[in-house]
């Protein structure tokens, strides 16, 4: 496990890839909150990635590079598990 971590109605750093290093992993968001339901907004470098509503669970692949950083932000309760490996 790479990192976890929660959030609850703000935006969060959860992963940066080390310098030197590229990285391939899964991002996995549950969504805890009310009904399980939640707006999800992933971005890497500020760029967002993916935005819409979520229901329950997602996962996303991601191939990522030295210094390259995620946030995750939702109006809402996430559990947050980034997993894979570093190379």
């Amino acid at each position: 496990m790479l990192a976890i971590t929660n959030i609850n109605n703000e935006e969060r750093e959860v992963y940066t890839c080390p310098e030197g290093k590229s990285a391939y992993i899964f991002l996995d968001i549950f969504c805890t909150g009310s009904n399980n339901v939640a707006d999800v907004t992933i971005k890497i470098n500020d760029v967002t990635y993916f935005s819409n509503l979520v229901d329950i669970f997602i996962s996303a692949k991601l191939s990522l590079t030295a210094g390259d950083v995620i946030k995750v932000s939702s109006s809402s309760t996430l559990n947050i598990f980034v997993h894979g490996m570093e190379v």
